[in-house]
């Protein structure tokens, strides 16, 4: 265990720096993004009613209160967010790819530890794990203070009232990364960890086999959608009329459960047998 707490440290230590940018872009981004719509918002809602002649009555009935909603389908926003996914999804890969670059290899040290190679490679997900769930919780964060922003800046009389929990409802994007049910937060990162799982096992295919590997990888891969995306591919109707929707969530979490058992094996199996330096 020991081994493991050092190793998965050490990961983390690797990556803070560029895992601390993240957080900043974020953060400046999204309150950028807040206070530049706000302001924009103000700025038109005085100028019509300037030229109009309209009292802020009037112009709520006629254009609409301000929405918070709206700033989340803003570029600010989703494209902060979209910058942290990419990043770590690079990361997925980065974070075993990294250790055979260069002319003496890392990787020759790392898997000759005196320990578990398993340690590793569970070193390497809990990272990306702490990783993921990091950003999650900033966000959790700075939606609350985002919401106080957007109400300092706009009257009350100017925008619609609204709650943390109403914006995450009502924006798909926000509503993936921070759900609002138990059930909701279990599947949706359920299904992500199934995903690293996989792409996890795809590489070390591809570390122990090269190009063979490379197939291998896409096979297995592409094995595993079909097997968890079953029910969406028989013909039409036929799970209508055959299965409930429960049922059918039901054989995609037990699937997907199974498959997140077998690539763990997998895993094992070939960093003790078949990886090599």
């Amino acid at each position: 265990m020991s081994r493991y707490r050092k190793l998965l440290n050490w990961e983390i230590l690797r990556f803070s720096k560029i895992y601390g940018v993240l957080a900043l872009i974020t953060l400046v981004a999204q309150f950028v993004g807040i206070w530049s719509n706000a302001n924009s918002y103000m700025n038109n809602a005085q100028e019509i009613m300037r030229l109009r002649s309209l009292s802020v009555a009037q112009y709520v009935a006629q254009f609409g209160p301000a929405k918070m909603v709206g700033n989340f389908q803003s570029l600010w926003f989703e494209g902060s967010i979209a910058v942290s996914a990419v990043t770590l999804l690079l990361y997925i890969f980065w974070i075993w790819y990294k250790e055979w670059l260069g002319k003496n290899t890392f990787a020759y040290r790392l898997l000759m530890l005196p320990t578990s190679r398993m340690n590793v490679y569970l070193a390497k997900l809990s990272a990306l794990i702490l990783f993921v769930w990091g950003i999650v919780a900033l966000q959790f964060i700075l939606l609350p203070m985002e919401l106080a922003l957007f109400n300092r800046m706009i009257p009350l009389d100017l925008r619609q009232v609204t709650s943390v929990v109403d914006v995450i409802r009502n924006n798909t994007l926000l509503h993936m990364v921070l759900p609002t049910y138990f059930t909701e937060f279990v599947l949706y990162y359920g299904a992500g960890l199934m995903g690293v799982a996989v792409v996890f096992t795809s590489i070390l295919l591809e570390r122990s086999y090269r190009w063979k590997g490379i197939a291998a990888g896409i096979i297995y891969s592409g094995a595993t959608a079909v097997l968890i995306l079953l029910p969406f591919l028989l013909p039409n109707n036929w799970v209508d009329e055959h299965l409930y929707p429960s049922e059918v969530l039901l054989f995609q979490t037990i699937v997907g459960i199974g498959i997140t058992i077998l690539s763990l094996w997998f895993s094992s199996y070939l960093l003790r047998k078949k990886v090599t330096v």
